[in-house]
C-alpha cells in the first residue's frame, strides 16, 4: 500500500512478520497497531498511520513502559529476512528504523545528518 510517498507492506505481510493481528486497526484512517511479547517478557507495541506518514514503537518490559519513539516523514517500510525497516526523510536528516523478531525483539532506531 501507499499514500503520498509513504508505501507499506500489505496487511498479509506484516501478519507473517508479527505472527499476530493487529490489535487495533482502522483502515479508513490509516491506522495499524500490533503487539507482541517475546519469551523475556519484553512487549513491542508498533504502530504507523498511513496519511500522518508517522510510526510509532513503544517498548514495555513486564506491563511497564521503557521507551516510546514516534517519528513523521516515514516514506517507506519493507520486510526482508526476518527484519522490518522503515526509512523516514526530515530536512537534513535521514532516520532508519529496523525490527527483527528472531528469538527476541529488537528495535535499533538510527538518525544521520545529510547536510
Amino acid at each position: 500500500m501507499t499514500h503520498e510517498g509513504f508505501s507499506i507492506p500489505d496487511e498479509v505481510e506484516l501478519l507473517e512478520f508479527f505472527g499476530v493481528e493487529p490489535v487495533e486497526r482502522s483502515v479508513d484512517d490509516g491506522y495499524w497497531c500490533y503487539e507482541i511479547t517475546d519469551a523475556h517478557g519484553m512487549t513491542l507495541r508498533f504502530s504507523f498511520n498511513l496519511f500522518e506518514q508517522s510510526v510509532q514503537t513503544a517498548v514495555l518490559v513486564a506491563g511497564s513502559p521503557l521507551i516510546t519513539v514516534v517519528h513523521e516523514g516515514a516514506r517507506a517500510m519493507k520486510i526482508s529476512e526476518q527484519s522490518l525497516t522503515c526509512k523516514f526523510a526530515d530536512a537534513g536528516t535521514a532516520t532508519t528504523l529496523v525490527l527483527r523478531m528472531a528469538g527476541s525483539v529488537t528495535v535499533n532506531w538510527s538518525s544521520l545528518r545529510t547536510m
